[in-house]
């Protein structure tokens, strides 16, 4: 019995000498990961005699194997980034009680070496503009005014510009878009104080002459005028008026004629007429036209003319359809309203009846654009005329007070065009300073050439544009046929 319990034990310190015992093994092939900016991955090896698993301290870090036994290898990646400062975390594996950390490293995106620069031209009634902005990057947008706000779209930024109004100047202002402290990209904003800029709406024609009625001596009073957007881009006729000159360059056949006080800046006017609008109601296309229409009346059909019928003259002209029209509501003459036509609204006139056109062309027409906050209240109370002008025959001389008179000064930074019209015989001066209109232009050769009824004076085209030097001598082809009649 005993040498058999000494047997039992012998067989049990052999079985228990027999086990070795097994050391956890743990180590990977690197302790550290460089990501680019775009992103990747990086293999990875796990080297271990144990079961081991792999988890990661932020969701960004992506491994391809979440555990594994024995020698395997996984991916670590991830995804583009696009902040400015790099990124860091870890991954960890564990085997037992044993574990090894990786650190991961994604550098952050280099800034551009130049800054993307924009520029845009705002009207007066705002609008949006698209900003190109380089891509790949995080950014944080700063407005420099609260009358910019950016949003984000496609491959950029919309800029959205608030109207601008009660203001006699433009504004400027900046958009920055940041990467860090490193600007990605910028653009300047101006943004005018009105909706039309000099040069872009321009008078294309005038028609002050009218059509010859066959046996009679006086013309059809079927006068226009025609103005085009001259630009590339939409502008809006809203709030631009139509003016007369005050001032007088023509001297008469028997040698009268008015002197006046310099005026080196701005237009000297008496009728004001003004497109209605508020801003963004009556757009042109490029090339488009507007016209005005002294009355709206088919004049090649018979109408009613107060208490009068007028016979139709087929030498005239359909102006029924103009855009719009010059309605005069008085107590004196009545004047012809057509309801289908929009009537221009009236600032001023000197007529106590019904406006027209000097019909031998002695007058001068402008149009301009006022700051929004200016009307016909404030221009009579702030911008009057004040001095003397005098008028010259042989030996009489008479001097009148400006103060008397319903003159005022329209500053010359509103002028957007001018025309002159005159004949050579009565050629006196220019009417205004040279900025605006350097010449003249006609219809009929001479003071009272019956010829000049039904001729207009048009607006020349060169390459598709209508010409605009400021000089009409040199801008229009005098004695032409009327654009309207068929």
């Amino acid at each position: 019995m005993k040498k058999r319990i000494i047997l039992s034990a012998l067989a049990l310190i052999a079985a228990v000498a027999c086990q070795k015992t097994v050391v956890p093994e743990l180590s990977v092939s690197t302790t550290t990961i460089n990501l680019s900016p775009q992103g990747g991955n990086q293999m990875v090896t796990v080297t271990s005699n144990q079961d081991w698993t792999v988890s990661t301290s932020d969701n960004w870090i992506s491994v391809g194997s979440a555990s594994g036994s024995g020698t395997l290898s996984f991916a670590v990646s991830a995804g583009a980034f696009t902040e400015a400062s790099a990124r860091s975390g870890q991954i960890v594996v564990k085997s037992a009680t044993l574990s090894q950390t990786i650190a991961v490293v994604q550098s952050a995106p280099a800034a551009p070496a130049e800054t993307s620069q924009n520029s845009f031209k705002a009207l007066a009634l705002g609008g949006t503009f698209e900003m190109s902005v380089p891509q790949g990057y995080s950014y944080t947008v700063k407005c420099s005014g609260d009358w910019i706000t950016a949003e984000s779209s496609g491959n950029g930024l919309l800029l959205h510009v608030a109207p601008h109004a009660k203001a006699h100047e433009g504004r400027s202002g900046q958009v920055e878009v940041l990467f860090g402290s490193s600007v990605l990209a910028q653009a300047t904003i101006e943004q005018s104080y009105r909706n039309v800029e000099p040069g872009e709406l321009l008078i294309e024609e005038v028609y002050f002459t009218g059509s010859p009625i066959e046996g009679s001596t006086s013309p059809s009073m079927d006068q226009y005028i025609k103005l085009t957007n001259n630009s590339d881009r939409v502008v809006y006729a809203d709030g631009v008026l139509f003016v007369t000159n005050f001032i007088t360059g023509t001297i008469t056949s028997v040698g009268a004629y008015y002197e006046y006080p310099d005026l080196e800046d701005g237009l000297a006017v008496n009728n004001m007429y003004a497109i209605p609008g508020k801003g963004d109601e009556h757009p042109l296309a490029p090339g488009e036209s507007l016209i005005l229409a002294l009355a709206a009346i088919d004049y090649t059909a018979s109408y009613q003319d107060g208490d009068n019928v007028i016979e139709g003259n087929s030498n005239a002209i359909d102006l029924s359809r103009a855009d719009f029209e010059f309605y005069d509501e008085n107590d004196i003459y009545p004047d012809t309203d057509n309801p289908d036509v929009e009537n221009l609204d009236i600032w001023f006139k000197t007529s106590r009846t019904i406006t027209s056109l000097h019909n031998r062309g002695f007058e001068s027409y402008a149009i301009v654009i006022p700051p929004y906050d200016e009307t016909a209240e404030t221009i009579m109370t702030n911008h009057h005329w004040e001095g003397s002008y005098f008028f010259h025959f042989n030996e009489w001389n008479f001097d009148y007070d400006l103060a008397d008179e319903d003159v005022w000064v329209i500053p010359g930074e509103w002028v957007l065009d001018a025309v002159n019209c005159c004949t050579e015989d009565s050629f006196y001066q220019n009417p205004w300073p040279a900025a605006f209109d350097a010449g003249w232009t006609h219809a009929g050769d001479y003071d009272r050439d019956p010829a000049r009824f039904g001729k207009s004076v048009r607006r020349s085209v060169k390459d598709g544009k209508l010409m605009d030097t400021n000089n009409s001598t040199n801008d229009f082809v005098p004695n032409s046929a009327p654009s309207l009649k068929k």
